[in-house]
């Protein structure tokens, strides 16, 4: 009895380890079955030749090999290898990668037939390809009185002067604090004129304001353009701080955009008057009415004759 009991138990124990080792086998042989290998594979090939039972999982992966599109194809572009060396006007010399593609007619050609001379290679002067620095606001001269901007346009079919009033910088007031304004006058009529607003306690006033003049084109080319800066004191008074005059030139009127210009201001004339005085007029011609018409402004420094009594 001892004997069946030690060799039953033997046998159930080896019957364990039979039935242990057909489990790892059938799940190694399961996870092969799984495995796909990739396309171009020579191992796949053989191992389905050489054995049935990989014909059917083969099948549904050639089934996917085919319904994948074409390769697209890729040419890596061949290294150029050459390299010339062309002279350069300074005596150095720059090396210029050979281009094999280049037609040879396309080449500038010397009187020598040389194609090296005629590509004449430097250096890039970065100077060449700055902006040039707008210095009108900074390097103001010696007694300067202000500097003004302004834009003039005129419009042809309307015979309307646009004239622009943008901004005056480096004002020079009689008191600490400046408050200008500007009036314009289209000589030589004084006697009508446009005015600015008045910015108040700054030297460097933006004003940014438009001013038209109705005048004939017969007549515009004969026009001056006067801008007179006065500063306002506490009391309203206006003091001149400085004029521009402009003269309406035929380049200065074309163009379908409006000019930016600036001035310094210059003092008022001091010029003492004459002998016997000074007088002021102003003449204007109706061509259609064939009429001159003459008006007598103002009359200054008139000397008193005491023999007769007169002025």
């Amino acid at each position: 009895q001892l004997a069946l009991v030690i060799g039953g138990t033997i046998g159930g124990l080896l019957l364990l380890l039979l039935i242990g080792a057909s489990c790892c086998l059938w799940r190694r042989f399961c996870a092969t079955l799984t495995y796909e290998e990739l396309p171009g594979t020579p191992a796949m090939a053989t191992a389905a030749a050489s054995s049935g039972q990989w014909d059917r999982p083969c099948q549904p992966h050639a089934r996917t090999q085919l319904s994948r599109p074409p390769a697209v194809p890729f040419v890596v572009p061949p290294t150029l290898q050459g390299r010339d060396w062309v002279p350069l006007h300074s005596g150095e010399w720059a090396d210029a990668p050979w281009d094999p593609c280049l037609a040879s007619e396309l080449l500038p050609h010397t009187p020598s037939g040389g194609l090296g001379d005629a590509c004449m290679l430097g250096a890039i002067n970065p100077e060449l390809y700055k902006f040039p620095e707008d210095k009108s606001e900074t390097d103001f001269p010696d007694g300067c009185l202000g500097r003004l901007w302004f834009s003039v346009e005129y419009e042809q079919e309307a015979e309307r002067l646009l004239v622009g009033l943008i901004k005056a910088q480096h004002l020079q007031a009689p008191s600490e604090t400046c408050s200008p304004l500007v009036k314009l006058y289209l000589l030589p009529d004084e006697r009508r004129f446009l005015q600015s607003k008045t910015k108040r306690k700054t030297s460097n006033p933006q004003f940014d304001e438009h001013f038209i003049f109705q005048v004939s084109s017969k007549t515009i080319t004969q026009r001056v353009l006067k801008f007179s800066v006065y500063h306002v004191d506490r009391q309203r008074k206006h003091q001149l701080l400085g004029q521009v005059l402009f003269p309406l030139k035929n380049e200065t009127l074309v163009g379908d955009c409006r000019r930016v210009i600036w001035r310094d201001l210059e003092a008022e004339s001091l010029e003492p008057p004459s002998e016997f005085g000074d007088l002021q007029f102003c003449l204007s011609y109706n061509d259609y009415l064939s009429r001159l018409t003459v008006v007598v402004l103002r009359a200054k420094g008139l000397r008193l004759q005491e023999d007769r009594g007169i002025v």
